[in-house]
């Protein structure tokens, strides 16, 4: 198998062209309708990471948050992981791990403590993230209303020196990214 490209990208840079191709690939991979519309869920990420398959179209995404969120010991920045998707013709090939580790690696340049993510264990355990316990304070968009509770789905990875994982509650202060 040739080498696999992983591509940086600022939000801020995505045209026209890859916004509507990184629309139908989300809306592909995800059942949320609001990728018809736009290339994120909540909250717009600063960063992405894309693979491309011989045509140039995304074939793998991940988007990435610059978040500082509370904790019992005070603000935490994390690199908040969202909307992790492979091509159903493009699975099965490690590009979910690929994109991962390039992300952790220009993270550990900015020097983010911990990257956050909101999934499946059994999909990211071997990346190095850990399930944490904390009661999550989020922001819920659909209902218009704040809700803190212990999400299964809440993971970590330790990225660049962190401080212990704080105990007690982690506010997100917004939606889930």
């Amino acid at each position: 198998m040739k080498a696999t490209v992983v591509t940086y990208l600022e939000d801020s840079g995505v045209t026209d062209t890859l916004d509507r191709q990184l629309r139908g690939l989300l809306s592909a991979c995800f059942t949320d309708p609001c990728f018809a519309g736009q290339r994120y869920c909540h909250e717009m990420p600063q960063h992405r990471w894309i693979i491309t398959d011989g045509d140039g179209e995304p074939a793998a995404h991940l988007a990435a948050h610059d978040k500082m969120i509370g904790s019992s010991t005070g603000d935490l920045r994390v690199l908040g992981i969202a909307e992790v998707c492979v091509r159903e013709d493009f699975r099965g090939r490690g590009l979910v791990r690929k994109m991962i580790e390039v992300s952790h690696a220009w993270a550990r340049t900015q020097e983010f403590p911990y990257a956050m993510l909101f999934g499946m264990p059994a999909y990211y355990s071997s990346s190095g993230y850990i399930c944490i316990r904390n009661p999550i304070r989020r922001f819920e968009p659909k209902r218009e209303e704040w809700e803190t509770t212990r999400m299964d789905s809440a993971m970590v990875c330790p990225i660049h020196s962190p401080p212990p994982w704080p105990p007690g509650e982690i506010d997100i202060r917004g939606p889930l990214f």
